[in-house]
This record gives C-alpha cells, sequence and structure tokens, in this order.
C-alpha cells in the first residue's frame, strides 16, 4: 500500500513540474514611454530614437487556435505554420508568409478553404520597411 501511495505521489509531483509556466513578461503590464523615470538631474526624459521606418498594413490567413493541444499531433498545409502564444498558452495555426497585397491573402485563404480549412480567416497586421 505504501509503495502505490507514494508512486501516486511522485506521478502527481512530476506532472506538476512538467506543466508550462507563462514568462514573467506575461504578468507586467505593458510599459510606456511617459512612465519611464527621469535621468537625475534631467527636468524630462530623453526623446524617443527616430527610424527611418515606414508602417506597412499586411494579411495573414489563420486557420486554427488550439488550446490544449499540441500542433505536433496534427499534419498542416506546408504553407502553414504553428506559433505558440505563450502569454495566452495557445497555439495558432497561420500562413507563413505575410501579404503586402490583401488579393493574395484571399487567395489563399479560398486555396485553404477548398482543401478542407473551413474556418480560414484573414488577419491584418502591421509591418515595417
Amino acid at each position: 500500500m505504501k509503495a502505490i501511495t507514494i508512486l501516486v505521489l511522485v506521478c502527481v509531483a512530476l506532472t506538476v513540474g512538467a506543466q508550462e509556466e507563462k514568462p514573467p513578461y506575461c504578468d507586467e503590464g505593458p510599459a510606456t514611454y511617459g512612465s519611464v523615470a527621469a535621468i537625475p538631474g534631467a527636468t524630462t526624459a530623453p526623446p524617443l530614437p527616430r527610424f527611418t521606418t515606414t508602417p506597412t498594413k499586411e494579411y495573414k490567413v489563420q486557420v486554427a487556435i488550439l488550446r490544449y493541444t499540441d500542433p505536433v499531433e496534427y499534419p498542416f498545409h506546408p504553407e502553414l505554420i504553428a506559433r505558440y502564444r505563450p502569454c495566452e498558452q495557445l497555439w495558432v495555426v497561420e500562413s507563413r508568409k505575410s501579404f503586402p497585397d490583401r488579393a493574395d491573402a484571399v487567395a489563399l485563404q479560398a486555396k485553404l478553404k477548398g482543401l478542407g480549412y473551413g474556418g480560414a480567416y484573414i488577419t491584418d497586421l502591421i509591418g515595417y520597411q
């Protein structure tokens, strides 16, 4: 009886230890530039650096959001990739490429829907050039 109790306790301890924890940055609120402490002796915070990049709107096609499921169990089309979001603790299955032209994203969406990915939808994102 003692052996069974010890075995159960060891299994429970290993299960709890094997669970993935959220990274520490998930609990932190977003830091804004205005909340940064000023340099001692200075009256204002230094200005943000300027970059020559320009924001552009791009599109991706998402087909699934997996919670409590590892995507290694499922085969995907070669144009798709699964990306883990540790703060939300879920996997997002989406197109490998982002498209600057929405028509290209719509074409991939139609192709994937024809292959059986009925829940394919287009998401907008901001890219920088």
